[in-house]
């Protein structure tokens, strides 16, 4: 992700974004001059590109969607018993918690 997101785009269209340019990395990765004799080419090459991006997904997405469970935590998007943010006192959902869930 680029450090900050479209206005308008959803945190899932975010990842799916960020997969798309993973797999266009890994295919230019697979078929770099660089390796040599392990430089892949073919219609497979994107296939398993993708299967790769896949498999690591997980792995990527775990921490990020950590911290963001953990922003909410702290910016209740329905606020506390007077419905203001716990952390801002703005009213709920505050700034922070819209941004989160968009």
């Amino acid at each position: 992700m680029s450090g900050h997101r479209e206005q308008g785009s959803t945190l899932a269209e975010d990842l799916e974004s960020a997969h798309g340019r993973g797999v266009g990395a890994a295919i230019a990765g697979m078929q770099d001059p660089a390796l040599g004799s392990l430089r892949l080419s073919g219609p497979e090459v994107t296939e398993l590109a993708d299967a790769a991006v896949t498999s690591a997904t997980p792995f990527l997405r775990a921490p990020l969607l950590a911290r963001l469970s953990h922003v909410l935590v702290l910016h209740p998007p329905a606020g506390d018993a007077v419905g203001r943010c716990t952390t801002c006192g703005t009213p709920a959902p505050c700034r922070t918690a819209q941004a989160v869930q968009r």
